[in-house]
């Protein structure tokens, strides 16, 4: 189980209405990213226990976790500049 990198993982539950709002930015923003899905993807609940993640989404750059709250308050990016420009840094992307 190796993670490409240069995309966004999300490892999520069917119904997380925080993981829908993560994946609508990533799609709006253009960032690369792949969706996988807790109970029904090997891969997914692997991941999940390998970096202990205890929320949806659990958001994996280039090997690293990234906290949802950080991004996710009251089902909304809270600061979508912040967050693209954070998502861009940790894909290895030059930012302005």
């Amino acid at each position: 189980m190796s993670q490409p990198d240069n995309t966004v993982l999300i490892v999520r539950n069917r119904r997380c209405r925080k993981s829908d709002v993560v994946v609508r930015f990533l799609e709006q923003e253009g960032i690369p990213h792949r969706v996988l899905y807790l109970g029904e993807d090997a891969e997914a609940d692997a991941l999940a226990q390998q970096y202990n993640l205890k929320a949806s989404p659990g958001i994996i750059v280039n090997r690293e976790s990234v906290n949802p709250y950080h991004l996710v308050e009251k089902c909304r990016i809270k600061d979508p500049e912040k967050a693209k420009k954070r998502l861009r840094q940790l894909l290895g992307e030059v930012t302005k």
